[in-house]
């Protein structure tokens, strides 16, 4: 009969064994589920602020990209005028530099 009580206090140990170890198994899933649960939330929130982030840099990029479009705009305009002027510039001596031939040739002539 002892032995009979021994096995039934060992089955009895087995069953509370098992399940200490079925409510430590649920407990730790619920710990995990809690810390994803969070982790997400955490993510979540970092990816909005990343997003704001993000757009603010492209609305400043956008923004120097104007500026320096417009700036680019009148550089050339710049050199347009002044590439106009060095070609007006280079026509007067041209054409003076043709007249002075013209007058050298003549005074040979002339001689």
């Amino acid at each position: 009969m002892e032995q009979e009580v021994n096995q039934h206090t060992i089955l009895q140990a087995i069953l509370e064994l098992s399940k200490q170890m079925q409510d430590m198994k649920s407990d730790l899933q619920q710990q995990i589920e809690a810390v994803e649960k969070r982790l997400e939330g955490k993510l979540d929130t970092v990816e909005k602020r990343l997003e704001g982030k993000i757009e603010a840099v492209q609305k400043r990029l956008e923004e120097k990209n104007e500026a320096l479009e417009k700036r680019l705009d009148k550089v050339e305009q710049n050199l347009s005028r002044k590439i106009d002027l060095v070609d007006a510039k280079f026509d007067i001596l041209s054409s003076d530099v043709i007249t002075t031939k013209a007058e050298v040739s003549m005074l040979k002539q002339v001689k």
